[in-house]
């Protein structure tokens, strides 16, 4: 039986988009499916009730020897490199058909590594929206677009059109979960309007920082709920939360993926100021449940969120609070809350998404297409 063998470094060491989203995808195509084996392996400790996942050794970013001898970006590296080496040695021994992956350096060394060791597997490159393959075999490799991007480019280097797929992430499925200590976010609120923000809790990519400075100008009104993976920025908005918010008055927190959706559906608007996504997940979660969605003016959230989502240029706080403002009293009638959940099923749930997938790696592994 082919063997599809999907690679995340990150899973189970850091918690972002990209890492639910293999984890999803392993699952989903692992499920009812007779006509190809699917392995995950990844860099840490990560735990499925539905699916196998094999853990690489590899000196985690989070090793605290190692940042303090390099910092973390070096260790990052080192990760990155340790992981190619726990895999090259599983696939000395071990055949697979094709690997599909998201981190084009890793994409890098195994593409010389297939070369040395003349293997003769098939590399997927998700581009994530970010970045397009320099190095190809376009006899053996294929690319996975999540948007149409980088897609012309392509082709007019060479890259055949029909070794390219164009096909958009699919979101996770709802999943009604309580934790333990699940938090009562309408409770803590009060009678304030909550504003949601998912993503790296930093000042730099996702700009966690500048929302909480134009949520502050009007703290009376509005409770921030800020979700993500932390960074060595996260400490300062903490502090900054508290400044202007009170210690109950806001509520920062990294969660289980499971436990997204009990945020969002607590809340009553999604806002994003990062300039730029390479997709925008969080954002089409937000609007799976109905929510209004603010986010920057890219090409991304043009193709991917269409007319379902308040863009912004003006980073002004009193444009943006006045653009909050607007998308809380005109875009929540029960029509504009359906309408929005059935945008984002229509477009980008698995239900109508995973035949794309399906034909898709049964042409990267060389089986007869089916009909699902």
């Amino acid at each position: 039986m082919p063997r599809l063998t999907l690679v995340c470094t990150g899973m189970g060491i850091v918690q972002r988009g990209f890492e639910t989203y293999m984890a999803d995808l392993a699952e989903k195509l692992t499920l009812g499916n007779d006509d190809f084996q699917v392995e995950l392996y990844t860099g840490g400790p990560y735990i499925s009730k539905k699916i196998k996942t094999k853990q690489l050794f590899c000196i985690s970013r989070n090793n605290r020897i190692f940042n303090w001898l390099f910092g973390l970006n070096f260790t990052s590296e080192i990760e990155l490199v340790t992981f190619f080496l726990s895999l090259s040695f599983k696939l000395l021994f071990q055949n697979t058909n094709a690997i599909y992956l998201g981190e084009y350096k890793l994409y890098c060394y195994l593409f010389k590594f297939r070369k040395l060791f003349k293997k003769q597997f098939s590399l997927v490159l998700y581009t994530g929206g970010q970045v397009k393959p320099g190095l190809y075999d376009i006899q053996k490799d294929y690319v996975h677009h999540i948007t149409d991007i980088y897609y012309g480019n392509l082709l007019n280097e060479g890259y055949p059109a029909e070794r390219q797929f164009i096909i958009p992430h699919f979101i996770t499925d709802q999943v009604t979960y309580v934790a333990e200590n699940s938090i009562d976010i309408r409770k803590k609120a009060k009678q304030k309007k909550v504003v949601i923000s998912i993503g790296l809790i930093d000042k730099q990519i996702k700009r966690m920082d500048l929302l909480v400075e134009i949520l502050a100008k009007n703290s009376a009104d509005y409770f921030p709920v800020i979700l993500g993976e932390f960074t060595k920025d996260t400490p300062e908005i903490i502090n900054s939360l508290k400044l202007n918010f009170g210690l109950d008055g806001y509520y920062l927190a990294k969660v289980e993926r499971e436990a997204v959706f009990n945020y969002l559906n607590q809340s009553d608007i999604f806002i994003l100021l990062s300039p730029k996504e390479s997709f925008g997940l969080a954002s089409l979660e937000a609007l799976s449940v109905g929510l209004p969605v603010i986010t920057c003016d890219y090409f991304e959230s043009r193709y991917v969120l269409k007319d379902y989502a308040t863009r912004i240029n003006n980073l002004d706080s009193n444009n943006v609070l006045k653009e909050l403002e607007s998308s809380l009293i005109t875009n929540n009638s029960k029509l504009d809350i359906e309408s929005r959940k059935k945008f984002v099923n229509d477009h980008y749930s698995w239900a109508n998404l995973q035949i794309q997938y399906r034909d898709m790696f049964f042409e990267v592994l060389g089986l007869k297409q089916k009909t699902f």
